[in-house]
């Protein structure tokens, strides 16, 4: 419904109203969504305060409510956005109703459709706010609460305007409580307000909430001073006083206050399940004016009290991991920074993660690795030593702070930790053997900057994991030079492909039946501007973990395909291999880039075979083989590189589409003296053959190799025997003069 129909339909509706006597509620929406306008006046379609009707005003930005707000200075009641016309429009047109109109009176109720422009708590005290929500929790029941809160405290702010003075003091008083975060200190400021407000000694009363529980109504006093204060967080049945009891019982019925002599019970309701109740012990009689201005108080602190709710939840959530109730890592790095302040109490950090998580996740299920989460981060918190601080920094990872007592205590504590995790984990009949890596920092005086403190600990935890899994690294600083050193070559990698620094060169890959080349596998090479020659094992990991790999990849394929177009033209006509990291086989588009390629270069997809490594083979099973499985349909052919330092078996090799094994070079190279290098390369030969795959063998250097491979069957090879890696033109060139590799 367009704006036009909608000021239509409206003005009818208006116009059959209009025919009663009796003087509507003027409520403004400011909104620049009509949707919200529409769903605002269905929702309060039947809407009636103090037996009269409401009267919608409708403006699409904030300057046109502004006119609005001119010629209609009785409006009672705003529900305004907060972001329209500008991130602040909303904002702004506050200031303008406050400070400009001196506008006291109408209440602003602000709605937002994102979180992320909610306004400090200093602008809402600022601008006497009436309440904050979100659009998505805007139902017609929230609706009509937040309404029937706000017209019933605009009544009463119009009906006693005659007395200023206790009126600015109910409104700095329910301001000042609205910028309290916590219920604790929410209730004492109602009861320090109260007092102020009616001129009594803080002697004598207790703020108390009730609310429902499996049971009934629940009433817990909340804060209490004079006699009654150390009944803090005690049921009201602890007062021992039968009358009071039985008046909070009239109070929650009647859902309002009660004044006898020489007790008020002040009620102030909430949108929230409870309520609260305000009992005050004085022989001070309450005047009529002193008991409305208590309720025009309790009105607007009641938003206070839920805004103090939601806070308080909303810290629990920000500071607790929500599934083991442990701090989080926003806790951890909070606690962290003040025990760097205390530079005369040593300590050091634990960082543990679990190692292969994700696999226990994947194989057995979310709620299993839930549990194992679970289950570990209640064994690390019975770890019997005093001064400890335990976080849940995420899935499978673990921060642990513990006090430095000797030179001995790290060790010590790494022992322990590894004590109390030593036995396997049994969920469900699952018998999970669980190990875990960890990175250790220890504290020194120079030690400033908590960041930079986690950051050094995390370092040794990924030292760990590549070089000492399941065990405990301790930072030291040629980790941090090995760091910079990765980042500069990471910075240098962005502009390589650029400067045309990256090259390729090919090497040989022989079939021992024809003895002639039938293929080739390229290999990137990086020489940099000064003539400074890097190898893969220097950068490709940096290229990996940054991303970068994903465009350097697709760039060796097209150069490796236009490679062997040029060798086709030529007359050579052998297959091209292509290796493939792990993330760019993560990438959703991968298999479509590739055969992308293919297609816009016109390659023979059969000529092109693509590498990856074992330990990419075990990880996202399902997704791998949908992504090998489409690029076999393809035509393309597939390898799995380094084979036998995973974990593959039979039965996993035998769901994955693929052409062939390449067996791993460390059993190669000692494969003529070592017996256990044999057998191991006699089994892969084997299973390959089982399962129908060629096998080919890399690192072969000498003819001892060969004849080893020979005799155990080995289809195909490649080495330094027959050819190191060699540019495009000299591999045309070997190919043209080619012999049998047995005459080399």
């Amino acid at each position: 419904m367009d704006k036009a129909l909608n000021k239509f339909v409206f003005k009818e509706v208006v116009s059959k109203k209009e025919t009663s006597v009796v003087t509507p509620w003027l409520v403004l929406i400011v909104d620049d969504e009509e949707d919200i306008h529409i769903m605002t006046k269905m929702a309060l379609d039947s809407f009636t305060f103090s037996d009269n009707p409401l009267k919608l005003l409708h403006a699409y930005s904030g300057e046109s409510a502004k006119q609005i707000l001119r010629e209609n200075p009785d409006i009672g009641c705003i529900f305004l956005d907060v972001v329209m016309e500008s991130h602040d429009a909303g904002l702004l047109l506050v200031q303008f109703i406050r400070e400009e109109l001196n506008n006291m009176n109408v209440r602003i109720i602000l709605r937002t459709g994102q979180p992320g422009y909610a306004p400090e708590m200093s602008v809402i005290k600022q601008y006497d706010i009436n309440d904050y929500r979100e659009k998505s929790d805007l139902t017609s029941n929230v609706i009509f609460s937040c309404l029937t809160t706000a017209l019933r405290s605009y009544q009463q702010i119009k009906t006693i305007e005659s007395s200023r003075k206790g009126l600015e003091m109910v409104v700095d008083a329910s301001s000042a409580l609205l910028t309290i975060r916590g219920i604790k200190q929410f209730s004492i400021g109602i009861l320090t307000h109260i007092c102020a407000l009616l001129h009594i000694k803080p002697e004598g009363i207790i703020c108390a909430n009730s609310k429902e529980t499996e049971l009934g109504k629940e009433v817990t006093i909340l804060a209490a001073a004079g006699h009654y204060s150390h009944l803090f967080n005690q049921p009201i049945t602890t007062i021992g006083k039968p009358h009071i009891e039985k008046n909070i019982e009239n109070v929650i019925s009647q859902k309002q206050s009660i004044f006898i002599q020489g007790f008020s019970f002040i009620y102030i309701p909430t949108t929230a399940s409870n309520e609260i109740i305000v009992i005050i012990e004085s022989s001070n009689t309450v005047s009529a004016l002193d008991q409305q201005l208590v309720k025009v108080f309790g009105i607007n602190i009641a938003v206070g009290f839920n805004n103090a709710s939601m806070f308080e939840h909303i810290e629990d959530l920000a500071y607790t991991d929500q599934l083991t109730n442990l701090p989080n890592r926003i806790s951890l790095m909070k606690h962290l920074s003040e025990r760097m302040l205390e530079k005369e109490n040593p300590f050091f950090l634990v960082i543990i993660d679990i190692d292969d998580f994700n696999v226990i996740n994947d194989g057995l299920g979310p709620t299993i690795g839930d549990r194992v989460i679970v289950l570990i981060s209640t064994l690390l918190s019975s770890i019997e030593i005093e001064n400890k601080y335990i976080a849940c920094l995420g899935k499978g990872t673990f921060g642990l702070i513990f006090g430095l007592e000797d030179n001995q205590q790290v060790s010590r504590t790494l022992l322990e930790i590894q004590h109390v995790l030593k036995p396997k984990v049994n969920i469900d009949n699952n018998n999970i053997l669980v190990s875990l890596s960890g990175g250790v920092n220890v504290f020194n005086q120079q030690d400033e900057d908590a960041d930079m403190f986690f950051s050094n600990a995390s370092i040794a935890l990924k030292k760990a994991k590549e070089s000492y899994r399941g065990r405990f690294c301790l930072f030291c600083e040629e980790m941090n030079a090995q760091l910079t050193a990765r980042l500069k070559t990471i910075n240098e990698l962005h502009t390589a492909l650029d400067r045309n620094e990256l090259f390729l060169l090919y090497q040989p890959q022989v079939d021992y039946k024809t003895q002639q080349i039938i293929g080739v596998e390229a290999l990137v090479r990086w020489q940099k501007n000064d003539g400074t020659l890097v190898y893969p094992l220097d950068f490709i990991e940096a290229a990996e973990d940054s991303g970068l790999i994903v465009p350097i990849g697709l760039w060796i394929l097209k150069t490796a395909i236009a490679q062997s177009l040029q060798w086709k033209s030529e007359g050579y006509n052998i297959r091209m291999a292509v290796n493939v990291s792990p993330r760019q086989m993560s990438e959703d588009d991968f298999v479509d880039k590739a055969i992308g390629v293919i297609k816009e270069l016109g390659m023979t997809p059969k000529e092109l075979e693509l590498e990856i490594t074992e330990t990419t083979a075990v990880k996202n099973t399902d997704d791998l083989i949908k992504k090998l499985t489409l690029l076999r349909h393809a035509g393309v052919q597939i390898a799995i590189d380094d084979f036998g330092t995973g974990y593959s078996s039979l039965s996993y090799l035998q769901k994955l589409p693929v052409d062939r094994l390449k067996i791993d070079g460390s059993f190669i190279r000692n494969i003529d003296t070592s017996e256990e290098d044999a057998c191991i390369a006699e089994m892969i030969i084997n299973m390959g053959h089982k399962l129908n795959l060629e096998v080919i063998a890399e690192c072969v250097e000498t003819h001892l190799h060969q004849k080893v491979l020979i005799e155990l069957g080995c289809d195909e090879a490649q080495g330094y025997l027959y050819e190191k890696p060699i540019t495009g033109d000299a591999l045309a060139l070997m190919l043209k003069n080619q012999v049998s590799i047995f005459s080399k």
